[in-house]
């Protein structure tokens, strides 16, 4: 592994490592993946390929694992109490499969109003952003999900949610941030905030009261949400703009497309710290981390794996 010396704001020096590749799979266009326990979900072309992470194999103590044809590109996909949630956007309509994870099997489909933008599981609810707002279903028979309401938004369309709960969190591009609470089987807005140099907020990811936001201009923005109407707290400039950021434990990885991957310790949470970084020729879609493994969607590459001391 190499290593390299620079120095950081703070004005001290920081060992920052330079990612080096784990394993590969290459299979069809990768654009989305999510990590549960040891197991990879991989949305690929026309469905979804399970693996085990840690071989990259598509079986565990030679029982295959299953796999689910769509015929459409997923545009993501999550795993709730032995159940598959695959959403993708037909010519027809906006549709949900709910699966189960052991058989592979249909069990029923549910259509939105909107086209999906992607889905988030809390608590026993599934939350699903669409172009028109937010749809809730209660999770009550993960296998039969019910109606629980839904959310217009009005002037403004979501790009990425994420879920806290009660906490939802939708990034909404040039109109900021908006978080909503679940309480009393009602949904409220709560909190807005929009970056005062007009930045887009592509997407965000929340950690305690903090929320760390993707900008489209270049760079992460730290707000506390606690901290009323001066909220934000930190920032971190980038070359490139940062298209998505995940989280794990302690670790915020950001996504810079075609530009690469990094990674900050969130040891200060009001102050990321660049840890790590990956280079890379083609598009970076998505990422997800597990135990010391750290996962990349690479569009036509397929997956690709590292596994890092920072991960814990």
């Amino acid at each position: 592994m190499i290593t390299f010396l620079i120095t950081q704001l703070g004005g001290g020096q920081e060992e920052i490592y330079r990612l080096h590749k784990f394993r590969t799979w290459t299979f069809g266009d990768v654009r989305k993946i999510h990590l549960v326990g040891g197991f990879l979900f991989v949305a690929k072309e026309d469905g979804v390929k399970i693996l085990n992470l840690v071989s990259l194999t598509d079986s565990v103590k030679g029982v295959r694992l299953p796999e689910y044809v769509t015929g459409e590109r997923p545009v993501d996909v999550v795993y709730y109490k032995g159940t598959m949630y695959v959403a993708y956007n037909t010519r027809t309509a906006p549709t949900i499969d709910v699966v189960d994870f052991q058989k592979g099997q249909l069990k029923t489909s549910l259509t939105t109003g909107g086209n999906i933008i992607n889905v988030a599981v809390g608590s026993r609810y599934l939350f699903v952003l669409t172009s028109t707002g937010l749809e809730i279903y209660d999770l009550t028979n993960p296998t039969d999900p019910q109606d629980a309401g839904s959310v217009p938004f009005s002037g403004f369309t979501g790009t990425s949610l994420k879920v806290v709960f009660p906490y939802l969190y939708v990034s909404a591009g040039k109109d900021g941030l908006f978080i909503f609470k679940v309480e009393d089987g009602k949904i409220e807005q709560v909190y807005r905030y929009q970056p005062s140099d007009g930045s887009p907020v592509i997407d965000a990811e929340p950690y305690g009261n903090y929320v760390y936001l993707a900008c489209a201009k270049g760079g992460i923005k730290v707000i506390d949400v606690s901290k009323g109407e001066q909220p934000l707290v930190g920032e971190v400039k980038t070359q490139h703009p940062v298209f998505a950021l995940r989280r794990y434990k302690k670790v915020l990885i950001g996504l810079f497309g075609s530009n690469g991957a990094k990674l900050y310790s969130l040891a200060q949470p009001s102050s990321p710290l660049l840890s790590a970084y990956y280079t890379n020729g083609q598009y970076l879609y998505d990422a997800g981390a597990y135990g010391k493994y750290l996962v990349l969607a690479y569009g036509p590459g397929g997956i690709i794996t590292f596994r890092s001391p920072l991960l814990k």
